[in-house]
């Protein structure tokens, strides 16, 4: 190719550009698969170590953060007795291998959520930071239509 044709180069450039998003589409997971409503259970993992943690049935609403295309907010509700209780809500974002992670802070508990999206399940681990120690597991996934 001689300098005199720009053209190709760049139309060629171009094309390979335009190309690499569609490849890598299909293998990263998108804020879409988070997004929506998720049942499940929130279940303690280590009951001598955080005797005051109670298995839940929760429900978690997830919908888009405005913050950046990588982050979302996570409404959590657990259900007693039939009637939802909100929990609380935390911003998470979304990890290079396609977790979603939050750390929070409150008067008497430092953690770290971390869950995992795989088609119409979600999975995850509530680990606490200052002993690194898991303290609760969570497995959900969206009700049917």
């Amino acid at each position: 190719m001689s300098p005199r044709s720009p053209g190709l180069a760049w139309s060629c450039a171009f094309l390979l550009v335009a190309a690499y998003p569609t490849a890598t589409a299909a293998q990263a997971p998108t804020t879409a698969d988070i997004l929506g409503t998720w049942r499940g259970r929130s279940s303690c993992v280590d009951k001598a170590a955080f005797p005051a943690c109670h298995d839940e049935e929760v429900v978690y609403e997830v919908r888009p953060a405005a913050q950046s295309p990588d982050s979302v907010l996570l409404r959590a509700d657990k259900v007693v007795n039939g009637v939802r209780e909100f929990m609380g809500e935390l911003g998470f974002g979304r990890g290079p291998g396609g977790e979603w992670s939050s750390v929070f802070q409150s008067p008497r508990f430092r953690g770290r959520w971390t869950v995992r999206v795989e088609g119409s399940r979600m999975s995850g681990a509530l680990i606490d930071l200052p002993s690194g120690r898991q303290v609760r597991e969570v497995s959900l996934q969206r009700p049917s239509p």
